[in-house]
């Protein structure tokens, strides 16, 4: 589940003393949509029926625990979470089944829900395929720019020739020339899997497709590769190191000329470049009230019709950026040129090889045509349910009649091997839609709520999602400030394909999602105890797309295939999540998953008490990684030892409390020993946001700051040297609480737990 903090819509006030003349606001009317028909969709589940050992399902994925609590069990659900925890806990997620008799109705009102989608290209989203066609897009925009484009992919045995995988096991063996003279490509075409029976041009095929394709780019990344080391690349973190991308035997370029690529003679046209967020310029169209179209439409159909920026002098002389960055001089606008991805100025002259001309098409400096970009999903179209459903319904119809399957009615086991397959598959192409992380502050719950339905008896079940995060033994109902993005509900709405890629939750929180109807959503676990396992088996699989984006964790866009993670001594499970049940996923767990068809799911956190330690845990991560955490997690501690004096709560919390006191009076021996002579101010109020996070690592620095008189910028204890340049006399410690106040608290706290 994504998620982050919403701030509360502002309310503009209207100043009407300003004019005689009353206000007229006409009434606008709701545009409706046909109503969803609810026959139409699942709203029940059959009886489960657990797979045969050894299992059945893809890559020999054991199934997750299922779990049934009963109707007394069922009115207290954070409680029954915490009795199945210990079993639950050893697979990441597992599944909950409602007793009999749970039917709340869907609230929403489906003839005036729209919601918009996110376009997501299956096979962008593996990690490793991700990598592949990163690697394509900048090998095709390099020959494209040097004026010798490669229209079509080689092909070998009926099949594209991989590129990528060719690069590498060249690579391997030393590069092109060790290879030639070692002769060699025979192993190689085995290491892509084919033979001498299936093609007895094997070794002449693959070694013209690296010597026309390949090689040129690889002399182009040798020569230039120096102005785009890790060290200098933006978003890169120190000691981050590149793959190695170049034979060893080539000299830079110096003596061996660079073979024009011409079209290999094949029928594989090229993949469509890589779909990025921050490249969009088309507005969404509204299809909430009309036939929608097939997800399979052309990519021309979302291309911008905005006109190309023009590469000459026009408009040069008021640009601030017309200075070379190569030579870092102004002047000869014309032979100036913009790069089209960081849109810095480069003359053609400076350029290695220069150029002669000013290209007609987009352009890319060096280190944007070897970077590349971070990868995101494209916005989709606005729909109302009723017309999602028809674009859901048909495109799984369409997509499986070629196996047989005419009615839209697929076996749940064939449906996943072919998202997999898909998903693995750099040279089929397959898009969906997603409406996904839909607010329900927005869009409106799917459950009966106390302020809409204050008469329907689900609205106050402790199982409704609306009510769980503040149930008396979930910690958010501590939490001051607006996390909203954590404690109120997000709406799901799926289609065949549709996918949730691997995450754990914010601050490592729990959280449950309950499918309200529709087609059955597939998830993939990994427990917290294999987290660190999973995350080096990530950063293995594609070290190129770390470099790319060091907190790709954090990102929710990238799948790794749970056969790969097994093979890694990763534990992963599954499970089958259909109407009316639950999903609970544990803290640190990863998660994955996808959607099997139409279907509408809400999720939402929830932090119990054994969950703080994760959090204590989750917060130093988000600070190594600078990531901008949602809440602050001592000032939760703090504001629970001080609100809630019940002895249950202070047996558990006397524990975190101690924690809490031993880092923070090591946090200000540390400021003090840096700066001796710096003051200390104890101010007992709360301060803006702003005024409490570290300017450098973006953590939350609630109960002690660094700060100076220069400014309101803050930093922690860690990161003095970050903070300004003025003289240390300048510098003061504030805390939000003193010494003796804060042991004064954790003395309380551990009274209350032994008074018992």
């Amino acid at each position: 589940m994504m998620k982050k903090a919403v701030p509360r819509p502002a309310v503009q006030a209207v100043d009407t003393a300003t004019t005689s003349v009353p206000l007229d606001i006409p009434h606008v009317p709701v545009q409706k949509a046909p109503a969803l028909d609810m026959s139409t969709v699942n709203t029940t589940a059959p009886p489960e029926n657990p797979r045969t050992n050894p299992p059945t399902r893809i890559f020999g994925l054991q199934d997750a625990p299922c779990f049934y609590p009963t109707a007394e069990e069922f009115v207290e659900p954070l409680k029954y979470i915490e009795h199945i925890r210990p079993e639950a806990e050893k697979a990441g997620i597992c599944k909950i089944i409602p007793p009999e008799g749970w039917k709340p109705p869907f609230a929403l009102d489906t003839e005036v829900f729209r919601f918009k989608t996110r376009i997501q290209k299956l096979n962008s989203m593996e990690g490793q395929t991700r990598t592949n066609l990163n690697y394509l897009e900048q090998l095709y925009k390099f020959h494209r720019q040097q004026g010798h484009p490669v229209y079509k992919i080689p092909q070998l045995d009926k099949r594209p020739i991989d590129l990528f995988q060719l690069r590498k096991e060249v690579t391997a063996r030393g590069g092109y020339h060790k290879v030639t003279a070692s002769k060699k490509w025979a192993e190689i075409g085995r290491g892509l899997n084919y033979t001498r029976k299936q093609c007895t041009s094997m070794s002449n095929a693959l070694k013209n497709a690296y010597l026309n394709i390949i090689l040129p780019y690889e002399i182009y990344l040798a020569k230039h590769k120096p102005a785009n080391s890790a060290s200098s690349s933006p978003g890169v973190t120190a000691g981050t190191k590149r793959e190695a991308s170049t034979d060893e035997s080539i000299d830079g370029g110096q003596g061996l000329a660079t073979p024009a690529a011409s079209p290999p003679s094949c029928n594989d046209i090229l993949p469509a470049p890589t779909r990025r967020s921050k490249r969009i310029k088309k507005e969404p169209t509204s299809y909430a009230d009309s036939t929608p179209s097939s997800p399979a439409r052309s990519q021309s159909d979302r291309m911008s019709t905005e006109p190309s920026p023009v590469k000459g002098e026009e408009n040069m002389a008021d640009n601030p950026k017309a200075i070379c960055e190569l030579c870092h001089v102004g002047g000869h606008l014309n032979k100036m040129l913009i790069c089209d991805g960081c849109e810095l100025g480069h003359h053609t002259f400076c350029l290695s090889p220069p150029l002669q001309h000013i290209p007609k098409t987009d352009w890319y400096c060096p280190k944007c045509l070897i970077a590349g970009e971070d990868f995101g999903f494209e916005e989709g179209e606005e729909y109302s349910l009723s017309s999602f459903q028809q674009k859901c319904d048909k495109f799984k119809k369409e997509y499986f009649e070629k196996d047989g399957y005419a009615d839209g009615k697929v076996p749940e086991d064939v449906i996943e091997r072919e998202f997999w397959r898909l998903v693995e598959n750099a040279f089929e192409t397959v898009e969906v839609e997603y409406g996904a992380d839909l607010h329900s502050s927005q869009y409106g719950s799917g459950f009966p709520m106390k302020t809409r339905d204050p008469h329907d008896e689900y609205s106050t079940h402790p199982s409704n999602l609306n009510n769980m995060p503040v149930l008396q033994e979930s910690l958010f109902r501590h939490i001051k400030s607006d996390i909203s993005g954590m404690m109120v509900p997000w709406l799901y709405v799926g289609m065949c394909f549709s996918t949730f890629c691997w995450h754990n939750e914010d601050h490592y929180t729990y959280s449950i999602n309950y499918m309200h109807w529709g087609a059955t959503k597939t998830w993939y676990g990994v427990p917290a105890s294999d987290a660190l396992k999973f995350e080096d088996t990530m950063r293995q699989a594609v070290p190129e797309l770390f470099e790319q984006q060091p907190d790709l964790l954090f990102q929710l866009v990238t799948m790794l295939s749970p056969g790969r993670l097994v093979e890694n001594g990763v534990k992963v499970l599954a499970l089958d999540q259909r109407p009316g049940q639950f999903v609970v996923t544990f803290p640190q767990a990863y998660h994955a998953g996808f959607n099997q068809g139409f279907n509408f799911a809400e999720a939402v956190n929830f932090a119990p008490p054994d969950w703080c330690q994760f959090g204590v845990d989750c917060a130093m991560r988000y600070k190594e990684h600078r990531k901008h955490p949602v809440f602050s997690h001592d000032e939760l501690i703090i504001t629970t030892a001080l609100k809630d004096d019940s002895v249950d709560t202070a047996k558990w919390l006397r524990h975190e409390m101690k924690d809490l006191l031993k880092r923070e009076m090591e946090l200000r021996r540390k400021a003090l020993k840096q700066y001796p002579s710096m003051r200390v101010v104890v101010e007992e109020v709360d301060r803006p946001e702003e005024e409490m996070q570290c300017q450098f690592c973006n953590s939350y620095i609630y109960l002690s700051q660094v700060a100076c008189s220069c400014g309101p910028k803050v930093v922690c204890s860690d990161h003095i040297s970050e903070l300004c340049k003025c003289d240390e006399s300048e510098h003061f410690l504030r805390l939000r609480l003193s010494d003796e106040q804060l042991e004064s608290i954790e003395k309380r706290v551990s009274d209350i737990a032994a008074s018992t």
